[in-house]
């Protein structure tokens, strides 16, 4: 029995050293791992080019110098959405420095004050707002006074906007005095913020940290940050983008100004709440859609706010990194999945085709907003 033992025990260590004696030779013979494949760069420029070119061939009234309501027969005229294709414009000049632009602001300017009766002046405070939000961005620029002239007189029509109904705040509409909504206060603190920040007037400053208080007493929920729809309306299905961007870009623009924490807080606050919501704002990471309409245009204004966290550098590396990696999830996703190609066409919804080549000049004014703001922060290089 011990001579059976001990003959399979040489048996096992011959089979293990000629098994092993295989395996190095096997060795021998493998092929190296193909090597990874460069990551692609990303050429944001190029995705802003295209997605300018589709705004002007698909939605530009050449007529009247405005763009239309869509392209699918459409001319009306949205004043509110015009001053966001000033704004794109201007995002256009920064970028490019293409004298194009110059004139095209010009032309669209002139063609939506006489479209709108030879003023800028408008029932809806809120949409002289994004106007004078677009004129001052159009001044810095190009230091075109007549820019800064527009936007001087919208403010001074704005601010006639505030009644003490409802403890304060600017009405949506003239003659609702009962319209406090968040989309008519927001906006009203920015331009008087960089006002201030232009003219150095004590009473900007004051106008814009009376909104921002009245705004955080009345329609903003302490507990998560979230601006709700209007004072007395605490919804959770009127919870909009627009409305986050905006408050997160009045904090903002407080803080550049004051060095104070507390509106610096209010605003991360507020941008990693839409981030990091799945329900309401940000489902699978991506914003949600809010329809064609007016709301095509609500999450191209809170990306424009929530970028100025990264290019005025107000947060931390971290923060940072995870903020540039939200922006380019959605542009991922835009990029891929929400366009027809070769018309470069959007969907409302950012994460599925588009079920037909027509749409609204709010939805792609919207993209266009994504792809402007990604640029930006890499010519400032903040984004590899």
């Amino acid at each position: 029995m011990k001579y059976k033992v001990k003959q399979i025990h040489i048996m096992c260590v011959v089979l293990f050293f000629s098994m092993l004696a295989a395996c190095k030779k096997e060795s021998k013979t493998l092929t190296p791992p193909e090597p990874l494949a460069p990551v692609a760069i990303v050429d944001w420029a190029k995705s802003a080019d295209a997605a300018q070119l589709s705004l002007d061939v698909q939605f530009y009234n050449t007529a009247e110098n405005y763009y239309n309501q869509n392209n699918a027969g459409n001319l009306g005229f949205n004043y509110w959405w015009n001053a966001h294709a000033l704004d794109v414009q201007v995002d256009a000049y920064n970028r490019t420095k293409d004298a194009k632009y110059l004139i095209k602001m010009k032309a669209l300017l002139k063609g939506c004050f006489v479209k709108n009766g030879n003023t800028f002046k408008n029932t809806f405070y809120d949409d002289m707002e994004w106007w004078a939000l677009a004129c001052l961005r159009a001044y810095d620029a190009t230091g075109d006074v007549e820019y800064k002239n527009a936007a001087d007189q919208l403010w001074s029509w704005i601010k006639v906007g505030w009644t003490a109904v409802k403890n304060g705040g600017i009405m949506w509409a003239s003659g609702s005095a009962d319209s406090k909504n968040a989309c008519s206060n927001a906006p009203a603190a920015i331009i008087a913020a960089r006002l201030y920040q232009l003219d150095k007037k004590e009473d900007d400053l004051v106008w814009a940290k009376k909104i921002y208080t009245w705004m955080k007493n009345y329609v903003v929920e302490p507990a998560r940050g979230v601006v709700w729809d209007a004072y007395g309306n605490t919804s959770e299905n009127a919870l909009y983008t627009y409305n986050q961007g905006t408050w997160l870009g009045a904090c903002l623009e407080l803080y550049q100004i004051t060095k104070e924490q507390v509106y610096l807080n209010d605003a991360v606050r507020t941008a990693n709440y839409v981030m990091n919501d799945q329900v309401k704002f940000s489902p699978s990471g991506i914003l949600r859609g809010e329809n064609s309409g007016d709301g095509g245009l609500f999450k191209g204004i809170f990306i424009r706010y929530m970028s100025q966290l990264l290019l005025k550098k107000a947060v931390d590396a971290y923060t940072t990194e995870l903020y540039l990696k939200y922006l380019k999830n959605n542009r991922q996703s835009l990029a891929t999945k929400a366009i027809k190609l070769p018309e470069n066409v959007f969907s409302s919804d950012w994460s599925s085709k588009p079920t037909s080549v027509t749409g609204d000049c709010s939805v792609q004014l919207s993209a266009l907003m994504l792809f402007e703001c990604l640029d930006e922060l890499k010519r400032a290089g903040i984004l590899k």
